[in-house]
Protein backbone atom coordinates (compact mmCIF):
# COMPACT_ATOMS: atom_id res chain seq x y z
CA UNK A 1 0.00 0.00 0.00
CA UNK A 2 2.96 2.20 0.00
CA UNK A 3 1.87 3.78 -3.58
CA UNK A 4 -1.08 5.43 -1.58
CA UNK A 5 0.62 7.44 1.35
CA UNK A 6 3.29 8.38 -1.09
CA UNK A 7 0.27 10.83 -2.97
CA UNK A 8 -0.26 13.44 -1.04
CA UNK A 9 -3.47 16.03 0.07
CA UNK A 10 -6.95 14.69 -1.95
CA UNK A 11 -5.90 11.37 -3.30
CA UNK A 12 -5.38 9.84 0.18
CA UNK A 13 -9.27 10.94 0.37
CA UNK A 14 -10.23 8.42 -2.39
CA UNK A 15 -10.04 11.28 -5.26
CA UNK A 16 -8.87 8.75 -7.74
CA UNK A 17 -11.05 6.28 -7.87
CA UNK A 18 -11.20 2.24 -6.92
CA UNK A 19 -7.86 1.20 -7.99
CA UNK A 20 -5.91 2.81 -5.12
CA UNK A 21 -8.09 0.77 -2.52
CA UNK A 22 -8.20 -2.68 -4.28
CA UNK A 23 -4.66 -2.31 -5.97
CA UNK A 24 -3.33 -2.39 -2.33
CA UNK A 25 -5.36 -5.62 -1.63
CA UNK A 26 -3.14 -7.88 -3.45
CA UNK A 27 0.14 -9.34 -3.57
CA UNK A 28 2.77 -10.34 -5.91
CA UNK A 29 2.29 -13.59 -3.99
CA UNK A 30 -1.52 -13.50 -4.35
CA UNK A 31 -3.14 -15.82 -7.11
CA UNK A 32 -5.34 -14.27 -9.26
CA UNK A 33 -9.30 -15.11 -8.02
CA UNK A 34 -12.29 -14.91 -9.54
CA UNK A 35 -14.40 -11.54 -9.64
CA UNK A 36 -17.22 -11.20 -6.91
CA UNK A 37 -20.68 -10.86 -7.66
CA UNK A 38 -23.27 -9.07 -5.51
CA UNK A 39 -26.42 -11.55 -6.29
CA UNK A 40 -27.57 -13.57 -3.21
CA UNK A 41 -29.89 -16.06 -2.28
CA UNK A 42 -29.95 -17.29 -5.64
CA UNK A 43 -30.95 -20.45 -7.38
CA UNK A 44 -28.63 -22.02 -9.43
CA UNK A 45 -30.94 -21.03 -12.15
CA UNK A 46 -31.06 -17.84 -11.55
CA UNK A 47 -27.17 -17.25 -10.45
CA UNK A 48 -26.40 -18.87 -14.24
CA UNK A 49 -28.13 -15.96 -15.62
CA UNK A 50 -26.54 -13.22 -13.36
CA UNK A 51 -23.37 -14.29 -13.31
CA UNK A 52 -21.32 -11.15 -14.15
CA UNK A 53 -18.42 -12.53 -13.60
CA UNK A 54 -17.63 -15.11 -16.31
CA UNK A 55 -18.16 -12.09 -18.73
CA UNK A 56 -15.20 -10.44 -16.48
CA UNK A 57 -11.31 -10.59 -19.19
CA UNK A 58 -9.60 -13.59 -17.97
CA UNK A 59 -6.03 -12.48 -15.95
CA UNK A 60 -3.59 -12.89 -18.49
CA UNK A 61 -5.77 -9.91 -20.71
CA UNK A 62 -3.69 -7.83 -18.53
CA UNK A 63 -0.32 -8.89 -19.09
CA UNK A 64 1.87 -12.00 -17.58
CA UNK A 65 3.79 -10.03 -14.49
CA UNK A 66 -0.13 -8.63 -13.36
CA UNK A 67 -1.32 -8.99 -9.95
CA UNK A 68 -4.91 -9.65 -10.87
CA UNK A 69 -7.46 -9.65 -7.93
CA UNK A 70 -11.53 -10.05 -7.27
CA UNK A 71 -13.19 -7.17 -5.84
CA UNK A 72 -16.17 -7.44 -4.00
CA UNK A 73 -19.36 -4.73 -4.64
CA UNK A 74 -18.33 -3.69 -0.92
CA UNK A 75 -14.84 -2.60 -1.36
CA UNK A 76 -15.87 -0.81 -4.58
CA UNK A 77 -18.70 1.13 -2.38
CA UNK A 78 -15.58 2.24 0.02
CA UNK A 79 -13.13 3.28 -2.56
CA UNK A 80 -16.02 5.41 -3.78
CA UNK A 81 -13.45 7.32 -6.35
CA UNK A 82 -13.28 10.88 -8.39
CA UNK A 83 -17.71 11.12 -7.69
CA UNK A 84 -17.45 10.08 -4.23
CA UNK A 85 -14.65 13.25 -2.99
CA UNK A 86 -16.57 15.64 -4.75
CA UNK A 87 -19.49 15.54 -2.44
CA UNK A 88 -19.04 18.38 -0.04
CA UNK A 89 -16.33 19.96 -2.03
CA UNK A 90 -15.90 23.29 -3.52
CA UNK A 91 -15.92 22.47 -7.46
CA UNK A 92 -14.90 26.02 -10.14
CA UNK A 93 -16.45 26.55 -12.15
CA UNK A 94 -19.40 25.25 -10.53
CA UNK A 95 -20.74 23.60 -13.97
CA UNK A 96 -18.33 21.14 -13.27
CA UNK A 97 -19.76 19.37 -10.81
CA UNK A 98 -22.12 17.44 -13.20
CA UNK A 99 -18.81 16.05 -14.76
CA UNK A 100 -17.15 15.47 -12.36
CA UNK A 101 -19.85 13.56 -10.51
CA UNK A 102 -20.45 11.65 -13.74
CA UNK A 103 -17.02 9.94 -13.82
CA UNK A 104 -18.50 7.28 -11.74
CA UNK A 105 -22.22 5.51 -11.80
CA UNK A 106 -23.58 5.08 -8.57
CA UNK A 107 -23.27 1.32 -7.83
CA UNK A 108 -25.73 0.77 -5.19
CA UNK A 109 -28.55 1.33 -8.29
CA UNK A 110 -27.20 -1.37 -9.57
CA UNK A 111 -28.72 -4.87 -9.14
CA UNK A 112 -25.57 -6.90 -9.91
CA UNK A 113 -21.74 -5.86 -9.86
CA UNK A 114 -18.56 -7.54 -10.47
CA UNK A 115 -15.92 -6.39 -10.73
CA UNK A 116 -11.44 -7.15 -10.88
CA UNK A 117 -8.41 -5.47 -10.70
CA UNK A 118 -4.69 -5.81 -12.09
CA UNK A 119 -2.07 -4.12 -10.68
CA UNK A 120 1.46 -3.74 -12.40
CA UNK A 121 3.91 -1.66 -10.69
CA UNK A 122 2.13 2.32 -10.95
CA UNK A 123 -0.62 1.21 -13.21
CA UNK A 124 -3.61 -0.48 -11.83
CA UNK A 125 -6.36 -1.34 -14.20
CA UNK A 126 -10.28 -2.08 -12.49
CA UNK A 127 -12.69 -4.06 -14.72
CA UNK A 128 -16.48 -3.26 -13.70
CA UNK A 129 -19.76 -5.16 -15.10
CA UNK A 130 -23.10 -3.66 -13.85
CA UNK A 131 -26.35 -5.08 -14.54
CA UNK A 132 -29.84 -3.89 -13.45
CA UNK A 133 -29.76 -0.24 -12.99
CA UNK A 134 -29.83 3.28 -14.68
CA UNK A 135 -27.63 2.65 -17.46
CA UNK A 136 -29.02 5.15 -20.18
CA UNK A 137 -27.13 8.30 -18.83
CA UNK A 138 -23.18 7.05 -18.32
CA UNK A 139 -22.08 6.85 -21.77
CA UNK A 140 -23.18 10.41 -22.31
CA UNK A 141 -22.23 11.47 -18.95
CA UNK A 142 -18.48 10.88 -19.79
CA UNK A 143 -18.89 12.26 -23.68
CA UNK A 144 -20.08 15.58 -22.22
CA UNK A 145 -17.56 15.87 -19.53
CA UNK A 146 -15.24 16.95 -21.87
CA UNK A 147 -17.14 18.88 -23.79
CA UNK A 148 -18.67 21.08 -20.55
CA UNK A 149 -15.93 20.88 -18.37
CA UNK A 150 -12.90 21.10 -20.33
CA UNK A 151 -10.97 22.11 -16.66
CA UNK A 152 -11.81 22.28 -13.24
CA UNK A 153 -10.46 23.06 -9.73
CA UNK A 154 -11.23 20.96 -6.55
CA UNK A 155 -10.99 22.04 -3.13
CA UNK A 156 -11.76 19.87 0.03
CA UNK A 157 -11.24 21.56 3.19
CA UNK A 158 -8.53 20.40 5.32
CA UNK A 159 -7.54 18.15 2.44
CA UNK A 160 -6.27 20.44 -0.53
CA UNK A 161 -6.64 21.22 -3.60
CA UNK A 162 -6.83 19.24 -7.31
CA UNK A 163 -6.71 20.72 -10.88
CA UNK A 164 -8.50 18.11 -13.28
CA UNK A 165 -8.22 18.16 -17.30
CA UNK A 166 -11.19 16.15 -19.45
CA UNK A 167 -10.49 14.99 -22.70
CA UNK A 168 -12.32 12.92 -24.71
CA UNK A 169 -10.34 10.14 -26.96
CA UNK A 170 -11.61 8.91 -30.16
CA UNK A 171 -13.75 5.10 -29.47
CA UNK A 172 -15.25 2.25 -31.92
CA UNK A 173 -18.68 1.94 -31.87
CA UNK A 174 -19.35 -0.58 -29.45
CA UNK A 175 -22.57 -2.28 -28.22
CA UNK A 176 -25.15 0.53 -27.54
CA UNK A 177 -22.79 3.20 -26.84
CA UNK A 178 -19.21 4.03 -25.75
CA UNK A 179 -17.20 6.64 -24.43
CA UNK A 180 -13.16 7.19 -23.51
CA UNK A 181 -12.29 9.56 -21.23
CA UNK A 182 -8.98 10.64 -20.27
CA UNK A 183 -8.58 12.67 -16.78
CA UNK A 184 -5.71 14.12 -15.29
CA UNK A 185 -5.40 15.23 -11.92
CA UNK A 186 -2.81 17.25 -10.54
CA UNK A 187 -2.80 17.34 -6.97
CA UNK A 188 -0.90 20.27 -4.87
CA UNK A 189 -0.30 18.79 -0.78
CA UNK A 190 -0.24 21.12 2.31
CA UNK A 191 4.06 21.58 1.88
CA UNK A 192 2.80 23.04 -2.25
CA UNK A 193 4.52 19.57 -3.54
CA UNK A 194 2.22 18.56 -6.86
CA UNK A 195 1.64 15.20 -7.86
CA UNK A 196 -0.42 14.42 -11.56
CA UNK A 197 -2.17 11.22 -11.95
CA UNK A 198 -3.29 10.40 -15.10
CA UNK A 199 -6.40 8.19 -15.49
CA UNK A 200 -8.33 6.52 -18.51
CA UNK A 201 -12.47 5.60 -18.24
CA UNK A 202 -14.00 3.83 -20.49
CA UNK A 203 -17.68 2.90 -20.95
CA UNK A 204 -19.24 1.00 -22.85
CA UNK A 205 -23.62 0.13 -22.75
CA UNK A 206 -24.59 -3.11 -23.89
CA UNK A 207 -28.27 -4.01 -23.32
CA UNK A 208 -29.03 -4.24 -19.85
CA UNK A 209 -25.25 -4.31 -18.80
CA UNK A 210 -22.68 -1.28 -18.59
CA UNK A 211 -19.20 -2.25 -18.74
CA UNK A 212 -16.61 -0.05 -16.97
CA UNK A 213 -12.81 -0.17 -17.61
CA UNK A 214 -10.67 2.54 -15.58
CA UNK A 215 -7.13 2.44 -15.67
CA UNK A 216 -5.00 4.67 -13.02
CA UNK A 217 -1.15 5.95 -13.03
CA UNK A 218 -1.12 5.76 -8.82
CA UNK A 219 2.91 7.09 -9.49
CA UNK A 220 4.14 8.26 -12.61
CA UNK A 221 7.52 8.78 -11.26
CA UNK A 222 7.85 4.66 -10.92
CA UNK A 223 9.20 3.22 -14.07
CA UNK A 224 6.26 2.33 -16.77
CA UNK A 225 4.55 4.75 -14.30
CA UNK A 226 2.31 5.64 -17.82
CA UNK A 227 -1.06 4.91 -19.39
CA UNK A 228 -1.13 4.12 -23.08
CA UNK A 229 -4.50 5.29 -24.66
CA UNK A 230 -3.80 2.92 -27.46
CA UNK A 231 -3.07 -0.32 -25.44
CA UNK A 232 -6.23 0.44 -22.68
CA UNK A 233 -8.39 1.16 -26.48
CA UNK A 234 -7.64 -2.61 -27.11
CA UNK A 235 -8.25 -3.87 -23.46
CA UNK A 236 -11.77 -1.87 -23.81
CA UNK A 237 -12.57 -3.53 -26.78
CA UNK A 238 -11.41 -7.18 -25.58
CA UNK A 239 -13.35 -6.32 -22.22
CA UNK A 240 -16.64 -5.40 -24.65
CA UNK A 241 -16.13 -8.74 -26.95
CA UNK A 242 -15.37 -10.93 -23.73
CA UNK A 243 -18.46 -10.09 -21.71
CA UNK A 244 -20.55 -10.24 -24.92
CA UNK A 245 -19.43 -13.82 -25.95
CA UNK A 246 -19.86 -14.71 -22.28
CA UNK A 247 -23.63 -13.41 -21.39
CA UNK A 248 -24.96 -12.55 -24.62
Amino acid sequence: MSTAHRVPGLLAAGLISTALLVGCSGSEEDAPAPAASSSAEETPEEAAESDLASGLLPADAFGPDSTVVAISPEQLGQAGGLAAAAEGADIQPEECRAAVEGTQPDLEAFEDVAAQSASLGAVTTVEMLVRGGPLEDVVPQLVQAAERCPQAQISIPGLGQAALTFENLPVDDLGDGAALLRYAVVVTGPDGTQTSLPTLVGAVEDGDRLLLLITIVADPAQPGGSADPAAFTALLEQAYETQADALG
